[in-house]
């Protein structure tokens, strides 16, 4: 079937939009921010090295995929769609293109999509990156 016609017919999932940028939730030194967060680097002109020692913040210990899979399945979701790398190069995958990723950089060293798409074709949901 092709793409744009399974997509119309599934009419419901899940985006997730999930990063370092979660962190901040839309405040800089006290400042919020009117946008949406994930935005904040640019919106509080953050320098790179400042934005990127998040990274030693970012430990969603919460974080269980097959929860957040399984909430969607069960809502009636039929895909399921995750930011796996923001645009300040961030990822939620180990990459041996560069160390700035939730493996390498943070002390979670977990590899989120890898997860996320375990789960996803273990319980049939469709994934998006």
């Amino acid at each position: 079937m092709d793409s744009k016609i399974w997509f119309k017919e599934a009419k419901f999932g899940m985006m997730i939009h999930f990063g370092l940028y979660s962190l901040l939730g839309g405040e800089w030194k006290g400042k919020r921010m009117d946008q949406i967060a994930e935005w904040a680097q640019s919106y509080f002109r953050i320098p790179n090295a400042e934005y990127h020692s998040l990274a030693k913040q970012f430990n969603p210990t919460g974080f269980i995929a097959e929860e957040w899979v399984k909430t969607a399945k069960n809502a009636g979701m039929k895909y399921f769609v995750i930011t796996s790398k923001h645009h300040e190069g961030f990822a939620l995958f180990k990459s041996e293109a560069d160390s700035f990723n939730v493996v390498d950089a943070t002390p979670f060293k977990r590899d989120i999509i890898g997860e996320i798409a375990e789960d996803c074709y273990k319980h049939g949901l469709k994934l998006g990156l």
